[in-house]
């Protein structure tokens, strides 16, 4: 269960919401899905491109790129200018880990480290770029049950 919220958090793919201070993971989806209803309407996605983000596979289509870029933006885990917002990362890596120092130290080395990239230009390329770093990083520090 921990290494599932520290990817939710490091991702940021899947943004935190409470109910009386625990995880609703029903409210969590809903949220998810009517953020990708969007953001398949801005970028021209497809549900394919949703299936490989819940299939935890990389983007095969440059409109899958988008949509995961549309995604950190709804988030605001990616700014306007398609860079890293390391604070709002931390913000739901908290609130996910419910306070589990251990969780949080790995996910602050996780967010650091890629927040710290110099990614492309492109922020639909960027938003790949994060979490390829994301996926890399959490493995690295044994977080091998990746949700993405």
């Amino acid at each position: 269960m921990a290494k599932y919220l520290v990817t939710l958090a490091v991702l940021c793919v899947i943004g935190a919401v409470l109910v009386r201070g625990e995880l609703d993971k029903n409210a969590i989806i809903a949220d998810f899905m009517a953020k990708a209803e969007v953001c398949k309407g801005e970028t021209g996605g497809k549900d394919a491109d949703v299936a490989e983000i819940a299939g935890k596979k990389p983007a095969s289509t440059p409109e899958g790129k988008c949509m995961r870029s549309c995604l950190m933006k709804k988030y605001e885990v990616m700014d306007a200018n398609g860079k890293m917002d390391k604070a709002v990362a931390m913000k739901h890596a908290e609130v996910l880990s419910d306070g589990d120092a251990k969780m949080l130290a790995i996910a602050d080395e996780v967010v650091a480290t890629c927040a710290a990239l110099g990614v492309s230009g492109d922020h639909c390329e960027a938003a790949e770029e994060y979490l390829k770093c994301f996926k890399e990083q959490a493995m690295a520090h044994g977080v091998d049950d990746i949700d993405f």
